[in-house]
């Protein structure tokens, strides 16, 4: 791993310490989180994509579509992976879950701005769009057999990031004024600290010393944060290569588990204390894994 590697992810588990000690000194609280959560996933998030896609200009459909057909690719493995690796280890179905999805939003995205550029958020965003229809269409049949109704399906996959990844595409050739970009890369530039601390505050609200007795959430975690990034990134090198949609497909699928997952556990009826751990003890484990994943795939 190179120095600049090395010194994007010091900082941003640096972050992610700043956002332990200050939940434990006081100053920020489980209503901040929630708070701060839904600030960054309405607000901050969706100028990050906005303005990593006024930046790069894009104007050649290939590479959005060689992004989607990847993400498709593995979006449509995953579960199947997930499935195999469920029976074989005698897990429940929300463990099938915590495999399927990675945390694209609140760590991906920071850790593909630091690590490639502002430029390579956008390939983030396509995948974002692509995990909100899979997990509220197939994450809920999941846990559920089927989504609730189609209305709040629909209004759960149009999430601000979805439709600003969406807005980017269909005016992707339309010019803005200076001002309004300034203003969005500004906005987008808040995501990666406030991000990395909001998960380092909600490790402080966890019983660390009880996610860490549950054996299977280790079996979990090895697979979502060492067999799959490297599974992933070995099957589509040999498919297309070493290209950047290959590594940056790779990584974000090799991220601890979804806070979404918790979410959807306690809509649909999963075990909500169980996704919670497993969120945790990722988490925490991927202070080792990433830089792992990083010296092998960058």
């Amino acid at each position: 791993m190179d120095s600049n590697v090395l010194n994007q992810m010091i900082l941003l588990f640096g972050l992610m310490a700043v956002g332990y000690i200050a939940n434990k000194a006081g100053a920020i609280d489980a209503v901040a989180n929630a708070r701060f959560s839904s600030f960054i996933v309405k607000v901050t998030l969706p100028a990050s994509i906005l303005s990593a896609a006024m930046s790069q200009h894009i104007e050649n459909t290939s590479e959005i579509l060689s992004v989607v057909y990847v993400a498709l690719i593995l979006f449509a493995a995953m579960p199947v992976m997930s499935l195999i690796f469920t029976r074989i280890f005698h897990l429940e179905k929300t463990y099938q879950l915590m495999l399927n999805y990675s945390n694209l939003g609140f760590m991906g995205l920071p850790l593909i701005q630091s690590v490639y550029g502002q430029e390579y958020i956008f390939y983030v965003a396509i995948y974002m769009m692509i995990f909100n229809v899979h997990v509220f269409t197939l994450g809920v049949i999941i846990l559920q057999g089927r989504p609730k109704s189609l209305k709040d399906m629909v209004k759960n996959i149009c999430t601000p990031g979805v439709l600003s990844a969406a807005l980017v595409i269909a005016f992707a050739k339309i010019p803005l004024p200076a001002a309004v970009i300034d203003m969005t890369a500004a906005m987008g530039n808040v995501t990666t600290p406030l991000a990395m601390a909001v998960i380092g505050s909600q490790l402080a609200e966890l019983d660390l010393k009880a996610c860490f007795r549950d054996s299977r959430l280790y079996i979990m975690s090895a697979l979502r944060l060492i067999v799959y990034p490297f599974a992933i990134y070995f099957g589509l090198c040999a498919l297309f290569g070493p290209t950047m949609v290959v590594k940056i497909s790779a990584i974000i699928m090799g991220l601890p588990v979804a806070s979404n997952v918790t979410m959807l556990c306690s809509e649909y009826g999963g075990d909500v204390g169980l996704s919670a751990k497993g969120t945790a003890v990722s988490t925490l484990l991927s202070v080792a894994t990433i830089p792992l994943m990083l010296a092998v795939i960058h």
